[in-house]
């Protein structure tokens, strides 16, 4: 299976930013002989089962926003972040607002380049998602000076000076995922799962998502074991395959192999088959992709976390209205993205965009944002 153009974007992102160690496994956990909860676990899962309700975001601005604004977003070549910048694109002429993307590059220096771009074209307020602020002090500080607001989104910390926000898909966020996956782990597992996790420690905002499903695993389930088995960002669709079958082969009692981001699968599958080792394991994870969500309809065992790209852009915007508003953001940073724990059985009746196949959720989230902005 080749790598996608968010592969490319994801491992050039990275490269720029991290130092990144060679494959290995690290922090293995040894069973101990203690009893799991898996009704309690069930409990949790069972939680997260249905279609969300809303947009879980309900307090709605002070007023209607101004309109005229002029908003830029640094658009990596994902697939995910084009998508989600659609939305954005939607939810700017809702508001009136003139929406403007600066593409990103590849190279080292892409994201610091892109942003003084943008810097440069003088807008009301910059987004940026997924570049870790620390590659973007210079230019953070050179906006906050023009007086240029930067909301950040699906990256790991707090705001810096000069950034309003970093709660969407932020730590508590992917926090409260890695939870919801551990839960269903254990239930589906029946208390008897034995996890290797595929990562890239290097990338803090997944380190988030693992450490989370590790510490849930071991309060739920005691006696489950995981072991963290950490990718080069190079490796993904490459060589991560076959670093999943060496897992396997290694350490027979493997039962589930679970993802920090949906594109490590990329090309898992086909070396599974080639190894005779498909029966073994079940897939789980957060973000997941178009082609995990397809595989669910086609039956597999997999569980994946919801992850409402179009309502994170939506969301974007929603942030910067309460801003220019003067709104406190404290009730929209605590505001959790809308999700489901997604599974063959429910996949059926899940909310998913018709022209991109990502998870949406929430089928009437526009009309929901406008009665917030009072349009």
């Amino acid at each position: 299976m080749k790598s996608t153009n968010w592969t490319k974007a994801f491992v050039a992102l990275v490269s720029a930013s991290l130092l990144v160690s060679a494959c290995s496994s690290s922090d293995e956990t040894t069973a101990t002989g203690e009893a799991a909860d898996v009704a309690g676990a069930q409990a949790v899962a069972d939680q997260y089962e249905a279609p969300p309700a809303d947009l879980v975001l309900t307090t709605p601005l002070s007023r209607a926003p101004d309109s005229g604004k002029y908003v830029i977003s640094i658009e990596t070549p994902q697939p995910i972040s084009s998508a989600k910048n659609d939305a954005i694109q939607q939810a700017a002429d809702v508001l009136g607002w003139r929406y403007q993307r600066v593409l990103m590059g590849t190279d080292a220096e892409a994201a610091p380049k892109a942003m003084d771009q943008a810097i440069a074209l003088r807008p009301d307020a910059i987004h940026i998602s997924g570049t870790p602020l620390t590659m973007l002090t210079r230019q953070i500080e050179s906006a906050d000076a023009a007086g240029i607001p930067v909301i950040a989104d699906s990256i790991a910390g707090p705001p810096v000076a000069g950034v309003i926000s970093t709660a969407l898909d932020g730590d508590a966020q992917v926090e409260e995922w890695g939870k919801m996956v551990a839960s269903q782990v254990v239930a589906d597992s029946d208390g008897q799962a034995n996890v290797a996790i595929f990562s890239i420690t290097d990338y803090s905002i997944l380190n988030v998502f693992t450490d989370a499903f590790t510490a849930q695993l071991e309060a739920q389930c005691p006696d489950c074991t995981t072991q963290l088995v950490n990718q080069q960002v190079t490796d993904l669709g490459t060589k991560t395959p076959q670093s999943v079958v060496s897992t396997l082969q290694r350490d027979p009692t493997i039962n589930y192999a679970v993802f920090s981001f949906g594109d490590l699968v990329l090309g898992v599958d086909a070396a599974l088959r080639g190894a005779s080792l498909t029966d073994q394991v079940t897939f789980a994870g957060q973000t997941p992709t178009p082609d995990n969500l397809e595989s669910l309809k086609g039956g597999d065992n997999s569980v994946w976390v919801g992850f409402p790209v179009q309502i994170l852009g939506w969301r974007v915007i929603d942030t910067l209205a309460r801003h220019f508003n003067g709104d406190d953001l404290a009730a929209a940073d605590a505001a959790f993205l809308p999700t489901q724990l997604l599974n063959s059985d429910n996949i059926g009746s899940a909310v998913l965009d018709e022209d991109t196949g990502y998870y949406v959720g929430v089928a009437d989230y526009q009309g929901e944002f406008e009665t917030l902005w009072q349009k």
